[in-house]
């Protein structure tokens, strides 16, 4: 009988002894410097919590029609802008535009279609992407594709400016927590 009783005593100073040290790690780990701190702390979390699970979200999808007043007057011609917010943890942001310029006359003579595109994109941080096509001397179809890898948190802007007549479509998506 003593003998399981001391068994007994010994398993309770055990946990005593465990239950000391961890309050020990836990009073000196915020006296470690941040960088330590933190790198354990980020290591601990992935352990502990669940990944996020990711999908291609669409956040920008669009076609418009221009015509007659935007090939007549270049100042006033059609602007459309579209925002994007992206979340925290982000991994790709992709925008693929497809325009198709005509002519109000005779849609079939290729030669007589002319336009202009002009495609801005603004990260948050105010960092711009510009593309422009002019049908001048080339083909009347006009299609482009951007690829961000860990694009920005936050407000993204697309700018899309088109001169002409045709049409054209926009799609954004971002592949982002659910």
């Amino acid at each position: 009988m003593q003998s399981k009783s001391a068994i007994l005593i010994r398993s309770y100073a055990f946990l005593d002894v465990v239950k000391k040290i961890w309050i020990f790690i836990l009073l000196i780990l915020p006296m470690l410097s941040g960088c330590i701190v933190t790198d354990f702390y980020e290591k601990v979390m992935e352990k502990v919590q669940k990944p996020p699970e990711y999908e291609w979200q669409k956040v920008v999808e669009d076609e418009k029609k221009f015509g007659w007043v935007d090939m007549i007057n270049l100042e006033m011609a059609m602007v459309n802008d579209y925002t994007i917010f992206l979340e925290n943890g982000t991994k790709y942001l992709q925008i693929f535009i497809e325009a198709e310029f005509s002519n109000p006359i005779k849609p079939e003579l290729e030669s007589l279609n002319q336009g202009k595109l002009n495609l801005t994109i603004v990260s948050p941080s105010g960092e711009n992407t510009t593309k422009s096509y002019c049908t001048t001397g080339k083909s009347h179809t006009y299609d482009d594709y951007f690829y961000f890898i860990s694009p920005e948190k936050g407000t993204w802007k697309v700018i899309v400016k088109v001169t002409g007549c045709g049409k054209y479509k926009i799609l954004a998506q971002a592949y982002q927590p659910s």
